[in-house]
């Protein structure tokens, strides 16, 4: 442990408070220091900022993988699932501080920042390098830290709001864009308990522009395409007769049994069960979609390589 000018508290863990201690605005609860080594996976009930010190690594949040390196930092989000790490090259050296409060939301959409923008950057000056460290320095020294830790804090957020990214101009974004990343998004967490909202908000747009580019498009809204979106992969796992009706439904996001079988009789035309029969007794059978042209007039993008051991 650095203990001298701009000191550098490396692999150190503390605690500041429990939950018995509660501000409206902002609670702190503990932070620290790590080298992230092997992949980490996390689900806190709380807010935490990482700021990455040294080399470089990978933040995965609902199923987007997002590359950070030195100089950068993220943010991981109450009860979202988080993976976190290290390029297969090294270790990663961050530093972090855990938190809570009522404004917190309000603080990281003025920031900018949401589970699917995760990210923040530092500025050529290192001013929140040196606001993380200096809240991990006064988190090591009593009495009256808490106060000194909650100004640093505060501190990193005013940092945050100063030097929001501004949306670069760019030429005008087509219909079929905000489209393509909505199709997307249901491609991969269509299994998941997800909403209209949550698809706008990854493609960019208000619950009111999707419908509309979804209608204009399609044909269909975006809560009917993602109905016969899930029918059509259930469809598929009921083919499977090792797979029970109700691991099949929260295969699709469905975890109601009855609600399923409901909304499958009323877009498939047969019950859940009945289906299967039918398959059972001619394999050729296939579910005709409605939606089953919408992916060959807008194909998603091929994937990217992930890097070596990823």
């Amino acid at each position: 442990m650095d203990m001298g000018d701009g000191a550098f508290y490396r692999n150190i863990s503390i605690h500041i408070s429990d939950r018995s201690h509660w501000n409206l605005a902002l609670n702190v609860y503990n932070c620290g220091n790590q080298n992230i080594e092997i992949e980490h996976v996390t689900r806190p009930d709380y807010y935490i900022f990482y700021l990455v010190k040294e080399g470089k690594g990978y933040v995965t949040i609902r199923q987007a993988t997002h590359k950070v390196e030195a100089g950068q930092g993220f943010v991981l989000f109450p009860n979202e699932e988080a993976r976190v790490k290290s390029e297969h090259k090294g270790a990663m050296n961050v530093t972090w501080v855990a938190f809570s409060g009522h404004l917190v939301d309000r603080y990281l959409s003025r920031a900018k920042l949401s589970v699917y923008k995760p990210l923040f950057s530092d500025n050529e000056a290192h001013e929140a390098e040196a606001m993380f460290d200096r809240l991990l320095a006064v988190s090591t020294t009593l009495p009256n830290r808490y106060c000194k830790i909650m100004a640093q804090l505060y501190s990193i957020f005013g940092f945050l709001l100063d030097n929001v990214l501004e949306d670069a101009p760019s030429e005008t974004v087509s219909p079929e864009f905000y489209l393509i990343k909505a199709l997307d998004f249901i491609d991969a967490n269509y299994q998941d308990d997800i909403s209209v909202e949550d698809i706008a908000a990854n493609a960019g747009v208000n619950r009111k522009s999707l419908y509309a580019v979804f209608k204009s498009l399609t044909g269909f809204s975006p809560k009917d395409y993602l109905i016969y979106y899930r029918m059509c992969k259930a469809t598929a796992l009921l083919k499977d007769e090792n797979l029970s009706i109700e691991t099949v439904a929260i295969s699709v996001g469905y975890s109601d049994q009855f609600h399923f079988s409901k909304e499958f009789k009323k877009n498939v035309g047969l019950s859940p069960s009945v289906y299967r029969r039918k398959v059972a007794q001619d394999p050729e059978v296939e579910y005709k979609s409605p939606i089953d042209a919408v992916r060959q007039q807008f194909p998603a993008p091929p994937v990217p390589e992930l890097p070596p051991d990823f």
